[in-house]
C-alpha cells in the first residue's frame, strides 16, 4: 500500500457546469489531468445545509439527488485539480484525506493458455 490522497466532491444531480452535469466535467477535468480515475456515486437521499431533504424515496419527488464523485491518486495529481473544482462548483463540498492505497490489476499472461 502507498499513501495516497482521496477528494470526494458532494454536488446535486442537477448542478451543471458549460451545459453538461458537474459530475461528469469533473470526471472529464479528472482524466485530463492524468488522475488515475474517478467514481460517480448517486446518493438516494440526502440534504444539506440551507436546503431541504433530497430523496428518491414514492411519497416525495426526486429532486436533484446528492452526487458523490470519488477520487484516489497521488498529492500533486489530487492538488492539479482543485482549481477546476474551485472555478466549476458553485454548491457544493470537496473533502481531501491521506488514504493508503494499492490498484489491483490482473497478471501478465505468462504465455501459457
Amino acid at each position: 500500500m502507498k499513501r495516497s490522497r482521496r477528494l470526494r466532491v458532494f454536488v446535486g444531480e442537477d448542478e451543471r457546469y458549460r451545459g453538461r452535469p458537474l459530475f461528469e466535467a469533473i470526471v472529464l477535468a479528472a482524466r485530463e489531468r492524468g488522475i488515475a480515475g474517478a467514481t460517480v456515486f448517486k446518493g438516494f437521499m440526502g440534504y444539506a445545509p440551507h436546503a431541504g431533504i433530497s430523496t428518491a424515496g414514492i411519497l416525495l419527488l426526486a429532486e436533484n439527488l446528492p452526487i458523490v464523485v470519488d477520487i484516489v491518486d497521488d498529492e500533486e495529481r489530487i492538488r492539479s485539480l482543485l482549481p477546476f473544482l474551485r472555478r466549476a462548483v458553485k454548491n457544493g463540498l470537496v473533502i481531501a484525506s491521506e488514504v493508503e492505497a494499492e490498484q489491483i490489476v490482473p497478471p501478465e499472461p505468462d504465455g501459457e493458455h
